[in-house]
């Protein structure tokens, strides 16, 4: 990468990071492009060459976060190692962004947005997708339950999900208190451990 290339990634980079950073703090509708090129340092014309406007701005933001959780997912589900200290990072993983990004501004973003509701859709197929595949590697570690039918499984991460989409109650407590998401994902994973015989 030359330099001229390296200033512009910089460039973008330093956007993406003050626009979140200002709509976590302050809500999208309350930011403007002039005080997102102010805090980057850039002109406002760089903000509308990079990302032709303040909406799409966000909307390369929110894919971005849903884009970095399945990565952390997959190279979790790809790396070697016990599976009992696995599930621990599984945890962390499931519950990292409610400590980094505002759930209201995600959430927000999603029901105003027809292409990020698509978006979110696909991203909670491929979520699914990973969720069972650890959860297969735990069967056959021997730490999960065989009896548990892929079924009855998915039927709990699809509520999941629904829940957290269509309960904005849900997703401000989760945002306040972390520790509390964190407890859900142990109870659904303890659901899972195979029952040790007496």
């Amino acid at each position: 990468m030359d330099g001229f290339e390296k200033r512009r990634t910089e460039k973008k980079k330093a956007i993406l990071r003050t626009a979140l950073d200002l709509f976590n703090q302050y809500g999208f509708d309350r930011v403007t492009v002039t005080e997102i090129a102010e805090k980057a340092h850039v002109s406002k014309v760089s903000i509308y060459n990079f990302f032709e406007s303040k909406d799409n701005l966000r909307r390369i933001l929110i894919k971005d976060i849903m884009d970095e959780s399945i990565e952390k997912a997959q190279e979790l589900i790809k790396k070697e190692g016990n599976f009992i200290d696995k599930i621990g990072e599984f945890i962390q993983i499931r519950t990292w962004y409610y400590n980094k990004y505002s759930l209201q501004f995600f959430f927000d973003a999603i029901e105003s947005d027809q292409e990020l509701r698509r978006y979110l859709d696909d991203f909670n197929t491929a979520n699914k997708r990973l969720v069972m595949e650890f959860i297969h590697e735990g069967k056959q570690s021997g730490v999960f339950s065989p009896d548990v039918s892929d079924t009855a499984i998915e039927i709990c991460i699809d509520m999941f999900q629904a829940y957290l989409v269509h309960n904005k109650g849900i997703r401000d407590t989760f945002e306040h208190n972390p520790k509390l998401a964190h407890e859900v994902n142990m109870l659904f994973l303890d659901g899972l451990i195979r029952q040790r015989k007496q």
